[in-house]
């Protein structure tokens, strides 16, 4: 990471130095801006904590906290060079974080900023703080053992990767925001523990924060996005509709109400359709094909009917699991599905609004029809 980083830089330097537009300077007068958290304080100033990586003479590479106020981010970067002893540059942000409220008031003017600042890469991943973006990174950095810039993104990172949460990089979430008829996500960090971790997936109305979802959820929203694979899913199930297909010395011994599943998703989808224009009722598929990992119970998946037995309860689970969700949803009048966008397109002459779609969308019907396929089974454990 290091070289790569000085490999950036010192090209940058070599392009600024050919065209006599500014004075070059050396990696070691620049403070290299890795992590932002974005707050409003009072007077509607904004607050920047930043993450910046400093390169000394001897080649070491160290991490320190720099904070700015200011009325804009630009601004408020200004105010930060006021307390250092270099240049800070943004060039090599990679993640940047909202306090919660300042995500309330909205997030618009903030993201396409930066998108139209060449020196920011559209692809830095974006989350929300459970209370100020100032609390996770000085707790962060405070506690962590290793950089706590390095440290968010490799969390956000692993975890989109792990297909745990949704990837929502700067372009997604203006992505999302302009298509109408869907309304952006984002992950919530917390400082429960001593290190920041992933606690809940944030709702957006437009650009403004509406209210949280649990992380489980997360994978029920990532697959109406994309196509999952090599994903954990843990699921409970009833114990009564495969007791008599135990042996009966297991049925004696047995007195579990429910029984564990971790399964292996080998690839999860969804297809979402309009069945019903004038009354604006849906149906969505979500289809996932999984092998068995783990189960706490004595279930003898080799026999065909206890494995159809297996497959229509977790169909079940999932169904009113997805039907909660969507309730909530509809509570918060946010649209992370894009039902509005399904609608947009169906409807005659193809325009709508996000304001119509959001006085829509608490009345909308959608019919869940999931099913699971179980490829890998045996008796497990």
């Amino acid at each position: 990471m290091r070289n790569t980083l000085r490999l950036v830089v010192l090209s940058l330097l070599l392009i600024t130095s050919l065209t006599g537009c500014v004075e070059p300077k050396s990696i070691e007068d620049l403070g290299i801006i890795n992590t932002r958290g974005v707050d409003i304080i009072e007077d509607d100033k904004i607050e920047t904590t930043l993450v910046i990586y400093k390169f000394d003479s001897q080649n070491q590479e160290l991490s320190s906290l720099v904070f700015g106020e200011g009325k804009t981010i630009k601004g408020a970067r200004q105010n930060a060079n006021y307390k250092t002893s270099f240049q800070l540059t943004p060039g090599q942000i990679r993640f940047e974080l909202f306090g919660k409220e300042t995500a309330e008031k909205g997030l618009l003017s903030f993201v396409d900023t930066q998108i139209r600042d060449a020196r920011v890469s559209d692809t830095m991943y974006l989350a929300i703080s459970e209370t100020t973006a100032k609390d996770v990174i000085t707790q962060g950095h405070e506690g962590a053992a290793v950089q706590i810039g390095k440290y968010l993104f490799e969390l956000i990172e692993q975890n989109v990767e792990d297909n745990i949460i949704p990837r929502v990089t700067l372009q997604d979430f203006l992505h999302i925001y302009y298509d109408y008829g869907h309304d952006p996500y984002l992950p919530v960090l917390s400082t429960v523990t001593k290190s920041p971790t992933l606690s809940a997936i944030a709702l957006f109305q437009d650009d403004k924060y509406v209210g949280q979802v649990p992380l489980k959820n997360a994978l029920l929203i990532n697959v109406f996005n994309k196509s999952i694979e090599n994903a954990s899913l843990e699921v409970q199930l009833p114990m009564q509709p495969f007791k008599k297909y135990m042996k009966s010395e297991r049925q004696d011994e047995n007195d579990e109400d429910t029984a564990h599943a971790l399964m292996k998703i080998l690839r999860g989808n969804s297809k979402t359709k309009l069945t019903n224009l004038q009354n604006m009722q849906f149906q969505t598929e979500v289809t996932f094909n999984v092998t068995m990992l783990e189960l706490s119970e004595e279930i003898d998946l080799k026999n065909p009917k206890v494995k159809e037995i297996f497959e229509k309860e977790v169909e079940k689970n999932f169904k009113k699991q997805y039907e909660q969700l969507f309730k909530k949803l509809q509570e918060f009048n946010s649209d992370p599905f894009g039902y509005g966008t399904i609608y947009r397109i169906n409807k005659p002459g193809g325009k709508l609004t996000d304001a119509e779609w959001h006085n829509k969308f608490p009345d909308i019907n959608v019919d869940f029809k999931i099913e699971f396929i179980l490829k890998g089974h045996g008796t497990t454990p």
